[in-house]
């Protein structure tokens, strides 16, 4: 066997393992919830990896939880509780900005699948895909790969896709939001759109989405948030630099505006607005532990 094949042996039996191990922590954050009287929806992650072939296999990192409102801080306490478990769980307050449909809507029309032993609640395939949308378009369309997410989840439930489900409860502009990115995953990943109902709205890409998606997949800097870098300095001015000007994507979508053809400044002003006093106050918070920790 050559060095190169085995590299790759080796790199799919990692991956292997890494899902293992994934897998067995999302069965005990389901299990330590429902222990405490609460019942989580997943998203992202295995939710959407389960729609991969089982020849391209998803990675993982975080596992997504989201709990009703009234549970949250609750849900919080449970985590803090079990954080020997090392679950590395991100729990979302209901879908927070991912979502502007009601939770009751979302949870009646959840659905139970087994993993192992265990029954792991997810959203159905119309409400998921507004999710994993505009959650890839909240981090700026950066991340080119998790367009599969999108793709695999259309091809598989091409023939059962209610779109009446999906777009009936959300604004005209968060429509234009999916649709958009579905367009670009027909643009990059030869999604086959013939039989969706917008087709014809497919085919047109504002530039500045295709320009600022071009110049993000170029860039090898990704976003991390500015209050972990003052032990690097060089790191810091880096981050700083990158949100110069706003990536117009993360903009829009943070001021709920639609993806039309009119210039981004509006939106990438306000963005910035929008973003100052909780940055602000992240960041003094993290200055000032770091000189304390430096005396």
């Amino acid at each position: 066997m050559s060095l190169e094949k085995k590299e790759k042996e080796d790199e799919k039996r990692w991956l292997i393992l890494r899902t293992k191990v994934y897998e067995e922590k999302i069965k005990a954050a389901f299990d330590l919830f429902r222990a405490n009287g609460i019942e989580p929806i997943l998203i992202k992650g295995w939710a959407v990896g389960r729609e991969y072939p089982e020849k391209f296999r998803r990675t993982y990192s975080d596992i997504d939880l989201c709990v009703v409102p009234a549970d949250y801080e609750k849900s919080l306490k449970i985590i803090a509780a079990g954080e020997g478990l090392a679950l590395n769980v991100d729990l979302h307050c209901g879908l927070r900005h991912l979502d502007t449909v009601e939770w009751d809507a979302l949870f009646e029309n959840s659905f139970t699948v087994p993993l192992g032993e265990v029954e792991v609640r997810i959203l159905r395939p119309e409400d998921h895909l507004r999710v994993l949308c505009v959650h890839w378009l909240n981090d700026g369309g950066a991340y080119k790969e998790r367009l599969l997410d999108i793709f695999y989840l259309l091809e598989n439930h091409s023939n059962d896709f209610d779109w009446e489900r999906c777009f009936g409860k959300i604004s005209q502009n968060r429509r234009e939001w999916i649709i958009k990115t579905i367009a670009v995953v027909h643009k990059y990943h030869k999604l086959d759109f013939s039989k969706l109902p917008f087709a014809e709205e497919l085919k047109l890409i504002p530039g500045w989405f295709s320009r600022t998606l071009e110049k993000e997949w170029a860039s090898e800097t990704r976003l991390q948030p500015l209050h972990t870098l003052f032990g690097n300095r060089r790191e810091f001015w880096k981050q700083l630099k990158k949100r110069f000007p706003p990536n117009a994507i993360q903009s829009t979508i943070e001021m709920e505006g639609p993806f039309n053809n009119a210039p981004r400044i509006y939106y990438q002003v306000g963005g910035i607005f929008m973003r100052l006093k909780p940055s602000f106050k992240r960041v003094f918070r993290s200055l000032k532990m770091y000189l304390q920790r430096g005396k």
